[in-house]
């Protein structure tokens, strides 16, 4: 049987050395994705990205890389990645004005000329590009015999209901101008596909599939208190208290404040002086000085309140392990990973009841309306002090997180290759 010779965008998947909100949930499904297309002898994979340079230390660096071929669509890729490394260091704008306007050249060109590569063998090769993000390029547009695949995560910047929480998303827009009827789709949840749908016309509805996501990495329960003792060591949880976890990127539309509003309110009403808030997750740098601000709104809660920033992954499942509950408020979430990695350590969970969320805990935790204070502390008191509701929300989490993999992901997005091959 013929391969599928397959190129796959990892151009986020180069974030994989990073340790900022660069690694969030959808670099994990970038991520993963790619390991299991890896994993299938009937795909020859290809990587391509838009940095050639950072693309070759992960293959050379990682060692689930180590076998893949790197594609580039012409020499002048080269040039651009060596400009942009420079500019990336803050050499390139501290240079001279005759390498700064040799990459601008470079790029220009390059923009222009990927034609010139479109005839080439190995192109001609390729069967199905993917990306698990990113608009398809140009070059692989002009080659029709390419079947173009993409996952769509959510529509956060043109979303009515969160326009006030967007920033500005130019990989975002590009992605929308290139959504076309002959294209195949992938979204995360049955709630994104109804998203899409309805703010993008030139989706073809019979062209996009829904795909069950999984945990970033596997996570599991942890019991070995010597474990749970070095992590609360490592992050400065103090030692004899317990805390409620709760694992996002630092940004608006996660409803931090409104979490860690109702958390105080919960832990005056109840009298519980043995209790503290551990909030992990990278900064957006925009919102860091407007959050904190909003914190000393609150009074002095230094010793109520740990931010404990980005989380190392080796350290995640020991860290939901040994917290009373989760907490993941988010206003709109395409998915929703971190509720799974919690029901996976065997962590009830406290969620909201809006956009992707409710199809990832199902009946496994609360569901709270992320605007009603009362709901919250309600919900909290509920969880904590119903010891036979809190282990059911454990045991019943456990077993629906094993619902979702990524090779039951892998397999619907390799039915749809394998489908469109034959016709």
């Amino acid at each position: 049987m013929k391969k599928v010779n397959l190129l796959y965008d990892a151009t986020i998947v180069c974030n994989i050395m990073a340790k900022n909100s660069s690694r969030s949930g959808i670099f994990f499904v970038a991520y993963n994705v790619l390991l299991e297309f890896l994993k299938r002898p009937e795909y020859e994979v290809y990587l391509y990205a838009d940095d050639l340079i950072k693309l070759r230390q992960i293959v050379k660096t990682c060692p689930e890389f180590s076998n893949c071929k790197i594609y580039k669509f012409s020499f002048l890729q080269e040039w651009v990645a060596f400009f942009r490394n420079l500019k990336n260091e803050n050499k390139l704008n501290n240079g001279s004005s005759f390498l700064r306007g040799i990459y601008g050249l470079t790029a220009s060109i390059l923009k222009k000329c990927y034609i010139l590569s479109e005839n080439s063998t190995k192109l001609n090769e390729i069967d199905a590009y993917f990306s698990p993000m990113n608009a398809v390029p140009v070059v692989i547009r002009r080659n029709k015999h390419i079947k173009c695949y993409t996952i769509l995560h959510d529509v956060i910047p043109i979303a009515e209901e969160c326009k006030h929480l967007a920033w500005e998303s130019k990989w975002f827009h590009k992605l929308l101008k290139s959504i076309n009827k002959e294209d195949f789709y992938f979204a995360n949840s049955e709630f994104t596909k109804r998203d899409f749908l309805k703010y993008v016309p030139n989706i073809n509805p019979a062209n996009i599939s829904v795909i069950p996501l999984s945990t970033g990495k596997p996570y599991e329960k942890i019991a070995d208190k010597i474990e749970l003792n070095r992590i609360r060591e490592k992050y400065n949880i103090p030692f004899g208290k317990k805390y409620i976890f709760s694992l996002c990127s630092l940004n608006p539309r996660k409803n931090l404040l409104f979490s860690i509003r109702n958390f105080l309110k919960f832990i005056e009403k109840n009298n519980l002086d043995d209790f503290v808030f551990v909030l992990g997750g990278a900064y957006f740098d925009d919102f860091r000085e407007v959050f904190n601000d909003k914190l000393k709104e609150f009074g002095n809660i230094e010793d109520k309140i740990l931010q404990i920033g980005y989380v190392d992954d080796e350290d995640l499942s020991a860290l939901y392990s040994g917290a009373e509950m989760f907490l993941f408020m988010s206003l709109y979430e395409g998915f929703g990973m971190p509720v799974l990695e919690a029901m996976n350590c065997g962590l009830p969970v406290i969620c909201s009841n809006c956009t992707s969320i409710p199809e990832v805990i199902g009946d496994c935790g609360i569901q709270v309306n992320p605007h009603s204070d009362e709901e919250m502390v309600s919900a909290l008191e509920k969880m904590y002090f119903d010891r036979e509701f809190r282990n059911s929300c454990v045991e019943k989490g456990i077993e629906r997180a094993k619902l979702f993999t990524w090779e039951k992901c892998a397999d619907i997005i390799d039915n749809k290759i394998t489908e469109a091959a034959h016709v």
